[in-house]
């Protein structure tokens, strides 16, 4: 859905279109099961590690996807950010004291190598080289770092799609602003095309984030972002049929990357029991 809008809209407002899809969903749930009434006890510092959280994650993140796709393209990004899982395991250790046994590690490395592999197999002539690569590479780096700042605003506020409710909130005023400063509201119109893809990737983007930030309340960073790495599977399984990219084509690479992410996974969950 993202990419679909990016093709209309520039990177900017499609991240704030689809966040903005997003939290009105989030708010009307909090409001429908009266959870708003819990706030009152929450500390500060909860609210400040669930805004820096969301605005690292999805503001900065997924910005910095949009562009970099646009710059290396699909497959090159892919195969960077799939680091972010190494990066999260890594930082619990010494952020939240989660154990890293051999195993665990051993199936970070696996899923992380099948993503690069199902990345790199749809590459084309056009997308081969390391053009600036730094965008892509980042994001690797705040996703893997954003769980920690979940976990930590969970031990004041244990709920976690209020957390994700406020911190995304106080994300876009944020953004809103810069945005309102860079002038882009003066950009071209937004296609009425766009609208229809912010607005589902809103629905998509609501339930997957969701269920993204109540993982890292009940399992291991280290599980969470591994067994994460599995939606690759299914961005492989819907690019051909929304986009007519030769680039998608089914190849060897391809099955065995995706072999190599659920191998990994299991030894995740396994090694996690």
């Amino acid at each position: 859905m993202n990419r679909k809008s990016n093709q209309l809209v520039d990177a900017y407002r499609t991240a704030f279109g689809m966040l903005v899809a997003v939290e009105i969903l989030l708010i009307a749930r909090a409001l429908i099961t009266a959870e708003f009434s819990v706030l009152a006890g929450a500390p500060v510092s909860s609210w400040l590690y669930f805004s820096a959280a969301t605005f690292i994650h999805f503001v900065a993140g997924w910005t910095l996807i949009a562009l970099s796709q646009q710059r290396v393209g699909v497959a090159r990004t892919g195969a960077l950010v799939a680091a972010a899982p190494l990066v999260g395991a890594l930082l619990a250790v010494p952020i939240l004291g989660e154990s890293l046994t051999f195993l665990t590690l051993l199936g970070v490395l696996v899923t992380v190598g099948g993503v690069a592999m199902v990345s790199f197999s749809s590459a084309s002539q056009k997308t081969l080289g390391w053009r600036m690569p730094w965008f892509a590479l980042t994001v690797a780096v705040l996703w893997g770092t954003t769980p920690q700042l979940i976990r930590l605003g969970l031990q004041g506020l244990d709920a976690p799609l209020l957390g994700l409710t406020i911190g995304l909130a106080v994300s876009l005023v944020v953004q809103a602003v810069g945005l309102t400063i860079a002038r882009a509201w003066h950009r071209a119109p937004v296609p009425r095309n766009a609208y229809r893809w912010m607005a589902v990737g809103g629905v998509t983007g609501a339930m997957a984030i969701s269920a993204q930030w109540i993982s890292f309340d009940l399992t291991t960073v280290a599980i969470a972002l591994t067994v994460q790495q599995l939606a690759t599977i299914v961005v492989v399984g819907l690019a051909p049929l929304m986009f007519r990219d030769p680039v998608e084509r089914i190849n060897t690479l391809l099955l065995g990357g995706a072999a190599a992410m659920l191998a990994g996974s299991v030894v995740v969950v396994l090694a996690g029991r």
